[in-house]
C-alpha cells in the first residue's frame, strides 16, 4: 500500500485536513518523544539507509501534531541509525507537512473496536496516499532507484509498531 499512487490531478481534487508546513533539522524529529520512544520498532531498510546516506532525504515527510512520521518513519529510522556514526546528519533539514490536529481521532469513537482499528488503519492509508501522490515529485534516487522500490522493501520487512492513539483517547474520555 505504501508504493501506491495515484495520479497527481486525482489527488489534487481530493481533499486533506489541514496541515502545516514546516522545515526542520533531523535532530529536532529525532528528539521529539513519540519518534525516541518508537523509531526502533520501524525495520531497517538498509538499501534505504544507502541511498540516503548517498543522496540525503529527497521528499518531505508527513507527521501526526507530535511529529510521529505518517510517511516517512523509514526515513526517519535510517536517520536515527545515521546519526549514530556521523552526527552531521543531524543537521540535515527535512520539509515536514504536519497535520494540524488528530483528524482520525473520531473513528475512535466507534464501539467496536476492531472495526474502529481498521477504519483508522484505511484513514491514515488513504491520506498518506493522497499525500505521497501530491506531494512527492522525486520519482527516483539520484542513481535511479525508484523511490517506490523502497517502500515496498520496507512493506516485506516484519514491522513491530503498534499505536497507542486509541489509549490516549481513551485517557482524555475519562
Amino acid at each position: 500500500m505504501a508504493a501506491d499512487r495515484i495520479s497527481k490531478e486525482l489527488a489534487d481534487k481530493i481533499p486533506l485536513p489541514p496541515f502545516t508546513i514546516e522545515t526542520q533539522k533531523v535532530k529536532f524529529l529525532l528528539n521529539q518523544k513519540a519518534v525516541s520512544e518508537n523509531i526502533e520498532k520501524v525495520p531497517l531498510n538498509h538499501k534505504l539507509m544507502d541511498s540516503v546516506k548517498q543522496f540525503g532525504i529527497m521528499s518531505p515527510i508527513l507527521t501526526m501534531p507530535h511529529y510521529y512520521p505518517i510517511a516517512g518513519s523509514q526515513r526517519l529510522r535510517v536517520l536515527w541509525e545515521l546519526v549514530k556514526t556521523d552526527s552531521t546528519f543531524n543537521d540535515i533539514k527535512i520539509e515536514v507537512h504536519r497535520f494540524d490536529e488528530n483528524w482520525w481521532d473520531l473513528m475512535y469513537l466507534w464501539g467496536q473496536v476492531k472495526e474502529r482499528d481498521r477504519m483508522v488503519a484505511i484513514w491514515f492509508q488513504m491520506a498518506e496516499l493522497v499525500w505521497k501522490s501530491r506531494y512527492y515529485v522525486h520519482t527516483t534516487d539520484e542513481a535511479g532507484t525508484k523511490m517506490t522500490e523502497y517502500e515496498l522493501i520496507g512493506d516485506a520487512l516484519k514491522w513491530t509498531h503498534k499505536s497507542t492513539v486509541k489509549e490516549d483517547v481513551a485517557k482524555n474520555d475519562s
